[in-house]
């Protein structure tokens, strides 16, 4: 073989692999395109089936380990808390300053301490949504989240005046939202018979809403 051919399949080799790695990309977006429209579409196994080999073979890609997270957790199943929480849980690793990733794997921290009557579950939820409303303050669902944590959770973890400053943080944003919020908090608070703090958020929703019954 001729120096001149041995050059060319040199500069040629690179150029192939560059053009390989450019269509395994590109296969692989598609991929997490195909399986976000099929999340929502509510067709949650089958993009489960479509994410699964993915992040095996990109264990790096945070969105597609988010929604492999989300789709487990939306499949169902005994173990699909779990699974979620450990997808949702690298997600965030990927990605530590998505609001989205944050709140997501905070729900579920939450609803695994529920679950498990955990205390170190309750705190990494708790502080993944704080997490999550200093990335995004805006993000109302993880102020309700919190909301409804500090409402709820036991002392020392709960703290009813986090929880009214929240929803008047809620309600700040959108009024018809905090409303909602101050009447979550105050039914909380009348079911752990803190009949005071119940009557202030049930005032506070009143006068954002008065009409509502």
């Amino acid at each position: 073989m001729s120096m001149g051919r041995i050059g060319a399949l040199r500069l040629a080799v690179p150029l192939l692999v560059g053009i390989f790695a450019g269509l395994s990309t590109a296969v692989a977006a598609a991929s997490v395109t195909d399986a976000v429209a099929l999340y929502r579409q509510k067709r949650f196994p089958e993009a489960r089936a479509i994410l699964e080999p993915l992040v095996a073979a990109q264990p790096s890609d945070p969105a597609a380990t988010y929604y492999l997270g989300m789709a487990c957790l939306r499949a169902g199943g005994p173990a699909s808390l779990d699974e979620a929480r450990h997808w949702l849980g690298r997600a965030v690793k990927l990605a530590p300053d998505d609001a989205r990733y944050l709140a997501d794997y905070a729900g579920v921290c939450l609803l695994t301490a529920d679950r498990d009557n955990s205390l170190s579950y309750a705190l990494e939820g708790k502080d993944a949504m704080v997490r999550a409303i200093a990335v995004n303050p805006r993000d109302l669902s993880a102020r309700e989240g919190l909301m409804e944590f500090y409402a709820k959770a036991p002392w020392p973890l709960g703290d009813p005046g986090k929880a009214l400053s929240l929803a008047a943080g809620i309600a700040a944003l959108d009024p018809g939202r905090g409303a909602a919020a101050y009447r979550k908090a105050a039914s909380i608070f009348e079911a752990h018979g803190l009949a005071e703090q119940a009557r202030t958020a049930s005032q506070a929703a009143q006068n954002l809403a008065p009409g509502h019954s």
